[in-house]
């Protein structure tokens, strides 16, 4: 039976050595600690849903409402000749104006409460709310609306058109992405419904 003496022994993994120049090392071996948090691997932090979608759709609900109320006031003020003369408009714009009215009403208000339930397909429906009241406001500058103010500025019908749409261009893009925010945000707490199918 051959012994084992000293010289044969390996070092502990805490024990001092010495290096090729003769300076002092401290070898230290094992494993980093894993830290268990009960949750596997991935620690995923829920928080609740960004109220952008709620505070939206209570802001297109007052919007809605507002709109409506001026559209019974616009509505009483043709029904006088005089207004409607000094203000250049005629039947088939009395017409349009009221269409594009309640469309934006309408979307207003019902897309309104549904992004409130913070339903996604609330936010498409006041989407295609903006581009069909900007289409009515494209039609309504082409149809003669624009004779009394084109009268007042002594500028040409045509450029008091092209301004009217401009301007109804500009706000119609500032409504649309104010309207899009809770698509922009990450947790939105909208669901997965749409509008068609």
């Amino acid at each position: 039976m051959v012994g084992l003496s000293d010289n044969t022994m390996q070092p502990g993994p805490w024990d001092e050595t010495v290096d090729s120049t003769g300076e002092t090392e401290l070898l230290i071996d094992g494993q980093t600690a894993q830290i268990s948090t009960g949750f596997g691997n991935q620690v995923i932090m829920l928080q609740p849903p960004s109220s952008a979608a709620k505070v939206i759709g209570i802001l297109l609900i007052i919007w809605g409402a507002i709109n409506s109320v001026f559209l019974l006031l616009a509505g009483l003020g043709w029904s006088d000749s005089e207004i409607r003369a000094q203000q250049g408009i005629d039947g088939t714009g009395i017409v349009l104006n009221i269409l594009s009215g309640v469309v934006s009403i309408s979307t207003s208000i019902i897309g309104g409460i549904w992004m409130m339930n913070y339903q996604r397909k609330g936010v498409y429906l006041v989407l295609i709310g903006i581009i069909i009241g900007f289409l009515f406001s494209i039609i309504l500058s082409f149809t003669g609306s624009t004779d009394a103010a084109a009268q007042d500025t002594g500028l040409n019908e045509s450029v008091v058109s092209s301004i009217a749409v401009g301007i109804s261009a500009v706000c119609s893009a500032v409504c649309g992405l104010i309207v899009a925010i809770p698509l922009m945000i990450s947790n939105n707490g909208l669901d997965d419904s749409k509008l068609f199918g």
